[in-house]
């Protein structure tokens, strides 16, 4: 039975002082500062501003938010240790405590176990494979890519219509570091695996396959002696280019923007004195369910007072687009000097460096708002029907208490409305977009200038990096961070 009896109304009571506490008492981090630091650049004022509150440490929301800041200001060991920290707790809280998810029926749903979405926790897996590779730990980071295979796999196997959100991008990054080993043959599959999670994208998100995955296919299709699968991708997606000796390669990784962040909603929904649902003694769970679903209809309903029980009130989480204004850049590569292994290149090599310069236009690889949104979405109908179901389960408490006491009913009225609140949990500081370009490079030391571009394609601002060092087949990684 769902609904609260009496000896469940006395438990709810004898804990209201505390239930009060937990929900109004505890003070919490302030992502507002957080985000402001992040839009400075200020990332250890950040990092102080998340360690303020000790007792937020044990949950995964402040823990994605701390090993992320860790890793914007470089502190790439202690990040990949908290991020560790953060996928054990996902994992753990994957299985939701029952008694848990009871007790949010009668409170709030910020009570239930916050596990992670499924971008998230790939995107954990991102990270730490950045981190791994700017620690020049490549074993590591291919460990990493492991385990953001197993999970996708995972996630594939549970629910074959996955639309790979905030996974794609993270199997072609692994395709790039397995063929940066010699793993050809994991690299053949990771690209395979981005190639079907573009595909998806291409449907859900609106962002098109990469043109190098498919010449990645091509290439490692040839090597490993699949002729037929190399002649089918090379009609699908054409010759790949041919480099030459002593080159490597820069993977520039352009984050802009932040994801949307979930907000606080108030609905209110009639309880009529007509309904014969609230007139009985007892209800059993199907009938709760049946008038949830009579209530949720009545939203924005016109009705006349004189008929009105009770006015209900719930609070709903809602999610609404935070698009950046940079979204991709030009970038523009020039010789700056010569490393050791550049120097044995030759004269004529350096001299056309010199006087020369490499360009390209970024691609869209992750589009984490539209994985926010997408799953904020196919989730919302589930999460008002649960907030109703709450709320209609504290209305019979409440009319249980006041028949017994007048008094007593106030209390209940007074913490149903104070733990009716949404639960807007979620991982605040993720980018909102991810672009990237992928160049071929002589050995050698490089200025690296980028043109941020705004939705139009018209150029916004320019930022030099300069001494991006690039090693004959060797890969130089840099991601950077924008929040316009």
């Amino acid at each position: 039975m769902l609904y609260p009896n009496g000896r469940c109304l006395r438990r709810i009571l004898s804990f209201a002082p505390l239930l009060l506490f937990l929900l109004t008492g505890c003070s919490h981090y302030s992502m507002h500062q957080v985000r402001l630091a992040f839009e400075g650049g200020r990332f250890e004022e950040a990092l102080m501003q998340l360690d303020k509150v000790d007792a937020e440490k044990r949950k995964l929301p402040y823990l994605f938010e701390r090993a992320l800041t860790a890793h914007y200001a470089n502190h790439f060991e202690e990040s990949n240790q908290i991020f560790e920290q953060a996928e054990i707790l996902a994992e753990d809280l994957y299985t939701k405590s029952i008694s848990r998810e009871a007790s949010s029926f009668l409170t709030s749903d910020n009570i239930r176990p916050y596990s992670g979405t499924r971008y998230e926790r790939f995107l954990v897996h991102y990270y730490r494979v950045l981190n791994y590779v700017y620690l020049n730990l490549l074993d590591d980071a291919l460990v990493e890519c492991r385990r953001a295979r197993r999970l996708l796999q995972h996630y594939v196997d549970e629910d074959p219509t996955y639309n790979f959100a905030g996974s794609a991008f993270l199997a072609y990054l692994s395709g790039i570091l397995y063929e940066w080993t010699g793993d050809w043959n994991d690299a053949y599959i990771s690209y395979r695996w981005a190639e079907a999670g573009y595909q998806r994208y291409e449907k859900h998100l609106g962002i098109s396959l990469p043109t190098d995955i498919g010449y990645a296919l091509v290439r490692l299709a040839r090597w490993l002696g699949f002729n037929q699968e190399a002649e089918r991708y090379a009609q699908l997606y054409g010759e790949p280019p041919q480099y030459p000796s002593g080159s490597g390669e820069l993977i520039l990784i352009h984050e802009s923007g932040f994801v949307p962040s979930k907000t606080e909603e108030e609905l209110f929904f009639p309880i009529f004195k007509t309904d014969p649902f609230i007139h009985q003694e007892e209800e059993n769970e199907e009938e709760v369910w049946d008038f949830v679903d009579t209530v949720v209809h009545r939203q924005n309903f016109e009705y006349d007072d004189a008929e009105l029980e009770y006015l209900m009130r719930v609070a709903i989480p809602v999610c609404t687009s935070n698009r950046p204004r940079l979204m991709g850049f030009e970038m523009e590569v020039k010789f700056s000097g010569e490393t050791d292994l550049q120097s044995k290149l030759g004269e004529n090599l350096s001299r056309r460096l010199e006087v020369g310069n490499f360009q390209a236009l970024s691609v869209s690889v992750e589009d984490v708002e539209g994985a926010v949104l997408a799953t904020f979405d196919s989730e919302q109908r589930v999460i008002l029907l649960r907030t109703v179901v709450r709320a209609i389960l504290k209305y019979l408490a409440f009319r249980r208490a006041e028949k017994a006491d007048e008094l007593v009913g106030g209390l209940v009225n007074f913490l149903n409305m104070v733990t009716e609140v949404a639960d807007t949990r979620s991982w605040e500081t993720l980018p909102n977009q991810m672009f990237l370009v992928r160049m071929s490079l002589p050995a050698g030391m490089y200025n690296v200038t980028l043109s941020f571009l705004d939705m139009e394609g018209k150029r916004v601002r320019t930022e030099t990096l300069s001494n991006a060092v690039i090693k004959t087949n060797g890969k130089t990684f840099l991601n950077y961070r924008t929040f316009e």
